[in-house]
């Protein structure tokens, strides 16, 4: 029997090797999870804060078969324990993969994203082939940016003349500085729970958002005031 090639193609790219899934599922499940905040109001009752749309996530159960010549299975399979090691590199090593998603007629899914579950199964009667499920959770970076500015020789001289002789400046709140944390931090920045303790915790502001009651967010623990904290670098 000929081969029936599916109209829908899907694709994951582990370290720049373009890996198609030999067959596909019978669905593929995309959620697009929110962080919104609820809170109750005296005199009002509840509330909801809206936020920005949280990581997307995108699963499936699937086969990987024995049998690479069988009508179901998209042209270029290789054997099970090909893609079985792939995924188990990309969790044990944390790579940073990319799920492409190729619909006829429809729109395409293109999402930069990490393994976040792996899980196979053999099932008796069916030695050659490995039954699996996967999630992909959506990566996005979230390293401070830093921008170089080139001067030319005459400029540069005189811009470091310049700073010998000012005295130091005072060390500004920036996203990228080193701090000490003290006090409360929450799990956002209207001061939401839950909560810890930071006492001299040691760490670097990743982000600041200006007008909240507690704007600055700090490492991977929590938001917290401008006063909670001492710039070190």
């Amino acid at each position: 029997m000929a081969k029936v090639e599916s109209k829908c193609s899907i694709y994951v790219v582990f370290s720049g090797k373009k890996v198609k899934i030999p067959v596909n599922p019978e669905e593929i499940q995309i959620q697009y999870p929110t962080d919104h905040q609820t809170y109750e109001i005296v005199g009002m009752g509840q509330i909801v804060v809206p936020k920005k749309p949280a990581l997307k996530t995108v699963s499936w159960e699937g086969l990987f078969p024995g049998d690479r010549n069988a009508s179901y299975v998209n042209s270029g399979a290789g054997n099970p324990q090909s893609y079985v090691r792939r995924f188990e590199k990309a969790l044990k090593e944390k790579q940073t993969c990319r799920l492409i998603i190729s619909r006829s007629s429809l729109y395409d899914t293109n999402m930069k994203c990490i393994v976040s579950n792996f899980e196979t199964t053999d099932k008796g009667g069916e030695p050659d082939d490995i039954y699996y499920s996967v999630e992909l959770q959506e990566f996005k970076s979230y390293s401070p940016k830093v921008v170089t500015v080139i001067t030319n020789t005459a400029a540069s001289t005189a811009s470091a003349q310049a700073e010998t002789a000012r005295p130091m400046e005072t060390p500004v709140m920036r996203v990228g500085a080193s701090v000490v944390a003290n006090g409360r931090y929450y799990y956002d920045s209207y001061g939401g729970r839950p909560y810890g303790t930071a006492n001299s915790l040691s760490t670097t502001v990743t982000r600041i958002v200006s007008g909240n009651p507690y704007p600055i967010h700090i490492g991977h623990y929590g938001w917290v005031q401008e006063s909670q904290l001492q710039i070190t670098g």
